[in-house]
């Protein structure tokens, strides 16, 4: 039985469709196809029910991903083991979250991390919260996000966020942008920003993205809340007030636990907390 073949079975069942399995295994469609097919006529069973909605496993096809797993497991174990003799941490590493807070990772410490582990691929994902820690590894940054499916998390600390406004905002000027996910219940953030907001100034414009929001704040639209770490490097932002900032979120790091020993996301882990004070700490 091929190892290749048995990837091609776990990467279906992460990515729930051929086509998207074939993209990450860097794979044509009809290759990955052609492996699946030879994994099912050498077990004898039918892995996946295809449909339009996607891939879902059989009962034979969960028993077969279970069982691939454990072999995946072994593989990056003894993968870990040898290259650790030699080389520092080795394979891929998808690192999932916000836009805005992937973008500040890589600007501060990226390039060091890959330099200090040159054999490792980081596939940085700018995806929606609701997407869960896949089997592979992965690591996913979310604000506000209780773990799923046994996901292993660390609190990596708290990002500070104060009101700013364009500093050629006009002294007669009402208006705000907020922060708004149709796919996701932010409590603390939306209560607090409709507190700020007073009962005559109109919202003007919203976002899920904190980059898009320092745009429109910076360009005049509105005033608004903003990660400190972002507005620190806008010479056309000032701070509405001084003081504490008015409201800290705390940034978790989720990661499957069959995945937790390996050097690549030990490595990774050791990356994200050493960078968070300079990535979202360094403020005005």
């Amino acid at each position: 039985m091929r190892w290749d073949n048995l990837q091609i079975l776990l990467a279906i069942s992460r990515e729930g469709s051929l086509t998207r399995a074939a993209q990450f295994l860097k794979l044509d469609q009809s290759t990955a196809g052609r492996r699946l097919s030879q994994l099912e006529a050498e077990l004898g069973v039918v892995l996946f029910v295809r449909s339009k909605a996607g891939f879902a496993p059989t009962q034979a096809g969960e028993a077969a991903i279970l069982r691939a797993k454990e072999v995946e497991s072994s593989v990056n174990a003894m993968a870990d083991e040898v290259v650790s003799k030699v080389h520092s941490a080795v394979g891929t590493v998808r690192l999932v979250g916000n836009a805005w807070t992937l973008a500040r990772l890589i600007q501060t410490t990226g390039s060091a991390f890959l330099e200090q582990n040159p054999r490792m691929d980081l596939r940085v994902n700018t995806l929606l919260r609701n997407s869960h820690v896949r089997g592979e590894a992965t690591v996913s940054l979310w604000f506000e996000k209780n773990p799923q499916m046994g996901e292993f998390t660390i609190d990596l600390g708290k990002v500070p966020y104060a009101v700013y406004k364009s500093i050629d905002e006009k002294p007669d000027a009402k208006g705000w942008v907020m922060f708004y996910d149709e796919d996701a219940c932010r409590p603390v953030i939306d209560s607090l920003a409709q507190k700020l907001q007073g009962s005559d100034e109109p919202l003007r414009l919203t976002s899920t993205d904190a980059m898009v929001l320092k745009q429109a704040i910076a360009s005049g639209v509105g005033r608004g809340l903003l990660p400190m770490c972002l507005a620190a490097e806008d010479a056309r932002l000032v701070r509405v007030s001084s003081g504490a900032p008015e409201l800290e979120r705390t940034l978790w790091m989720h990661t499957h636990p069959d995945t937790l020993e390996t050097k690549r996301i030990q490595a990774t882990i050791d990356w994200l907390r050493d960078s968070f004070e300079p990535a979202f700490r360094a403020c005005r």
